[in-house]
């Protein structure tokens, strides 16, 4: 496949690109041990965007995945419609099933830090503004190589990620497709590790 795009997206930070139908891109860590939030939308009409637990249930209905790895992202009802196809992953231990992110909240909440801490919905909403939208329409959210350990009582734990820099997963556009991906900035949980890095984003047509 040829190369069409190719960036980084710094440590702590997000951006929005497009994807067209057909084109296929790639996420994957610039260093080891890094994780990103991701949210994705029909990019001609943005009432229509990826929906974590429609996702979840219809790929494990069908056979087609689990909470930590599914094959087919689909749209939130009443369209349901197949948005991205993961073509390959060679990680395949994602929080799937979650849909939340870090948020200035959050971090108030859990760490007692009040202000001055990035965050995935921060970074979210700031990648989408030039689309014309605020934190609010920031909706469900892939956490793509984050290691988490579902309990059966219910419970869930976050393990530090054990993605690596040549890991990565590849997804084809099923529709023209907004998305949003932020290199998660958690350094006060074990997500990263206790650090952050850059995230890596490769368009092939």
């Amino acid at each position: 496949m040829k190369v069409a795009s190719e960036f980084v997206i710094p440590a702590r930070h997000g951006r929005a690109f497009e994807v067209m139908r057909g084109q296929v891109f790639r996420i994957f860590p610039m260093e080891d041990g890094q994780v990103g939030d991701c949210v994705f939308y029909n990019a001609r009409d943005y009432r229509e965007w990826f929906h974590v637990g429609q996702s979840w249930a219809i790929n494990g209905i069908l056979g087609t995945g689990t909470a930590k790895s599914f094959r087919y992202f689909y749209s939130k009802p009443p369209r349901e419609n197949v948005m991205l196809t993961v073509l390959e992953d060679t990680y395949a231990n994602h929080w799937g099933n979650n849909g939340g992110r870090c948020s200035t909240k959050l971090y108030a909440m859990r760490d007692g830090i009040a202000h001055g801490h990035r965050s995935c919905q921060e970074n979210l909403a700031e990648a989408l503004a030039p689309y014309g939208m605020t934190g609010d329409d920031v909706m469900d959210v892939f956490n793509v190589f984050m290691n988490v350990d579902l309990h059966p009582d219910g419970r869930f734990t976050i393990r530090p990620t054990t993605v690596t820099r040549h890991d990565y997963i590849e997804l084809r556009a099923e529709m023209d497709v907004l998305a949003a991906v932020s290199a998660c900035p958690a350094d006060t949980s074990p997500t990263n590790g206790g650090k952050s890095a850059p995230l890596g984003i490769r368009i092939f047509e």
